[in-house]
């Protein structure tokens, strides 16, 4: 990717996240509702050693599973706009500058499931899965709009400000095989999933320091920087030619190549009581393909300007335009980015669930989750309340209650129709969030159609076998 094409995607990206942000119209990340729901088989996406309630099934090709997030721990559409009593539209940019965070985070993620297959062979459970992730963070510092807001004196005069942007993005493609068995007489139930990844496009923000200081004494500002940038994808935007006639497809071939490992559990403490637990994508990608660093060739050295001189302007060979190119020519010199050519690694966006669930009778139960991944050495964590049931034969149900990203306006839902060995779901972790929207940070959908063969009412995430229960 040339300097201007990646400057233009950034750009872009970022302005994407940010306008979905203003408007907390989105998705997150966190599969909270599914988690606990028995009749729907992309529940051992969260936990390896959890089954469904059918002992053979197949995601539809093409429409197996769809899942789209976002997430917001920052502002709420309530803290930026508002309408008054004469239906006007007010902006309140103070309220949404002490409505922020330190650091806030919007991130957007897309799953897609190109296959997906799962069967009971003996006391073992097996899955095999292709899919496609796209992962994408975006963090903007509070200090920025800080300084927009209040300017460099008061309470900002003379305090060092940070404009830490982050943005990272991973899309790659994972096949994936999991393996679940019950031991100890069915009370322990281990899994465990192994993915290869095959990795197309990243951009990843491995420093991004920028310190802006304002001289409380005689106003000149001191700025420093500490910037890596990396970039790298299974295309060559700079050597291709993309007509019809002229594209290699060779290209597509990646040598961008990662492991993953994902480890679940499950026990039945009593007769009626699971607990659970899992984590998962334990792994990174190794990015080799046309791979671009940029990176501050004197990392916080310190810049001071102290403006311009008035009497440059008022003078007969007074030259402006000159004059303001020579200061932004020393601003790229001294805070110039060198380039290369390197390999690098990422990551996965690991995350884990604990999980207990209290079970009624073999159709019906009530859990409690626990959910926790990390960003930027950040842990952000959620909690959530269900109930978990198969209604009928054709109908299940999951209902949740959940605290994410400061907010406690998450009410789910989780349906999964069954028509013969036809299977359609749709789960939500945000409702009530997409009512009021004004109130949501978060909101997760998954959706998707399954083949669905030998259904039975179970305690799911042990053996498989049924257990009559109170």
């Amino acid at each position: 990717m040339n300097n201007k094409g990646m400057k233009v995607f950034v750009k872009s990206s970022i302005l994407s996240l940010f306008v979905l942000g203003l408007a907390n119209l989105g998705y997150s990340q966190n599969n909270l509702t599914m988690y606990n729901m028995h009749t729907l088989p992309q529940r051992i996406h969260t936990n390896p050693a959890q089954i469904s309630d059918s002992r053979l099934f197949i995601g539809m090709p093409g429409f197996s599973s769809l899942h789209v997030l976002y997430g917001n721990n920052g502002f709420k559409m309530k803290d930026l706009v508002s309408v008054n009593d004469s239906n006007q539209l007010e902006v309140h940019p103070m309220k949404f500058y002490d409505a922020l965070e330190k650091d806030n985070t919007i991130s957007l993620d897309v799953n897609y499931d190109l296959f997906y297959l799962g069967f009971k062979l003996r006391k073992s459970f097996f899955t095999v899965g292709i899919g496609e992730k796209v992962n994408t963070q975006f963090s903007f510092p509070k200090d920025f709009f800080g300084l927009l807001l209040i300017g460099n004196a008061g309470s900002n005069l003379g305090k060092e400000l940070n404009f830490n942007f982050k943005y990272d993005l991973m899309a790659y493609n994972d096949i994936n095989v999991s393996w679940s068995r019950a031991f100890r007489k069915d009370k322990w139930r281990l899994g465990a999933k192994v993915s290869y990844l095959n990795g197309i496009v990243n951009m990843n923000t491995e420093r991004s320091d920028l310190f802006f200081k304002t001289n409380a004494e005689d106003f000149h500002f001191t700025m420093r920087s500490d910037l890596k940038f990396n970039t790298s994808s299974i295309v060559d935007t700079i050597n291709e030619d993309f007509s019809a006639d002229g594209l290699d497809f060779n290209s597509f071939k990646s040598r961008n190549h990662g492991m993953g490992l994902s480890f679940g559990a499950t026990y039945q403490i009593l007769p009626k009581i699971v607990l659970s637990a899992s984590i998962l994508d334990l792994g990174r990608i190794t990015w080799k393909d046309n791979v671009q660093n940029y990176e501050t060739k004197n990392p916080l050295q310190a810049v001071e300007f102290y403006g311009l001189d008035i009497n440059d302007y008022f003078n007969d060979s007074a030259d402006f335009n000159s004059s303001i190119q020579s200061m932004l020519d020393t601003i790229k010199d001294k805070f110039e980015l060198v380039e290369t050519h390197n390999s690098y690694s990422t990551n996965l966006p690991t995350k884990f669930y604990l999980g207990g669930n209290i079970w009624v009778t073999k159709r019906h139960n009530f859990g409690v989750l626990f959910f926790g991944n990390y960003y930027q050495k950040k842990l952000n964590p959620a909690f959530t309340l269900s109930y978990n049931g198969k209604l009928t034969r054709v109908l299940g149900l999951s209902v949740s209650y959940s605290m994410i990203n400061r907010s406690f306006v998450n009410g789910g839902v989780g349906l999964t129709l069954n028509g013969s060995a036809f299977q359609y779901y749709v789960v939500a972790d945000n409702v009530l969030g997409m009512i009021k929207f004004r109130n949501a940070s978060t909101i997760d959908i998954r959706t998707g159609i399954n083949f669905t063969f030998r259904r039975k009412d179970k305690q799911a995430g042990l053996s498989g076998n049924s257990k009559k229960l109170g």
